[in-house]
């Protein structure tokens, strides 16, 4: 379950990615072809090292993951660990900028009339680097455990957020967003802000936590189950239904009707 849960996280935290690089996609490719393509480049870029850290474990248990790989790879296992590190390097640049790109838009959100320069954006880069290698660093001599609470906790939070825009963009909206609305400071005919969507965020949030298991904090259901954590299940469960038929009974479905002039449809249900 524990790694089922991570798998399912992975997946979600590719979505700023495949928002941010879709957009450069030809306007006629559609929503099949650009999901399959992002989600089975995902899949298959963390399944296959998975697959590959499984055999050396198997092969290797007492050994650490790098030693294993270095003895199965006798030969060339200088080449194959500086291709992991390269890659590992390319994918952490990647999360450095998508990080950074985050927390401009959050700063840009509460004051409109920031515009933040090359010297800030590299300032805010440096800060977000900074603040993961003191975590990597306290945590390294148990990073194991460390990372699996950072991630169960990350999903918990993560889950409720996704559930909303799934159902969102494919349930009551089906894909079909007044764009010039999402840049207005009034919302548009949206509004300023959606308090079914917010409650609905928090509630899947706490719905979770007796069902959370880490080494922090384990909730009292999931003491009863064998300590499995099966939170994100329950709040996709819980949250997916309750916001579909909440926004129904509101009436909050009016922003339905197509935008064809504005529409620019991406995969995994975001818009730009």
């Amino acid at each position: 379950m524990g790694t089922l849960s991570l798998a399912a996280l992975w997946q979600i935290a590719y979505a700023p990615y495949v928002s941010d690089y879709t957009r450069y996609m030809p306007r006629d490719t559609g929503v099949r072809p650009a999901f399959w393509a992002t989600y089975s480049g995902a899949v298959l870029g963390s399944v296959l090292p998975m697959v590959l850290g499984a055999l050396v474990g198997a092969a290797f248990p007492k050994a650490d993951t790098v030693t294993g790989l270095g003895s199965i790879t006798e030969g060339i296992g200088a080449l194959v660990i500086a291709v992991f590190g390269i890659g590992i390097a390319c994918t952490n640049s990647l999360n450095l900028y998508c990080g950074a790109l985050s927390a401009i838009t959050v700063g840009q959100t509460l004051f409109p009339r920031w515009v933040p320069r090359a010297g800030v954006r590299a300032l805010v880069a440096s800060a977000l680097f900074l603040c993961a290698l003191a975590m990597a660093l306290a945590g390294k001599d148990n990073f194991l455990v460390n990372f699996t609470n950072f991630m169960l906790l990350l999903m918990c939070v993560l889950v409720p957020w996704t559930a909303v825009n799934l159902v969102d963009y494919y349930a009551i909206r089906h894909g079909h967003y007044d764009i010039d609305s999402l840049f207005r400071r009034d919302g548009g005919v949206y509004g300023r802000y959606n308090p079914i969507a917010i409650a609905c965020y928090f509630l899947g949030i706490a719905v979770q936590i007796p069902f959370l298991s880490t080494t922090i904090y384990t909730g009292p259901i999931a003491e009863r189950i064998g300590a499995v954590d099966i939170s994100w299940i329950v709040g996709l469960a819980v949250i997916c239904p309750l916001y579909y038929a909440w926004m129904r009974k509101a009436g909050r479905t009016r922003a339905r009707t197509p935008f064809p002039a504005t529409d620019t449809l991406l995969a995994g249900g975001e818009t730009k």
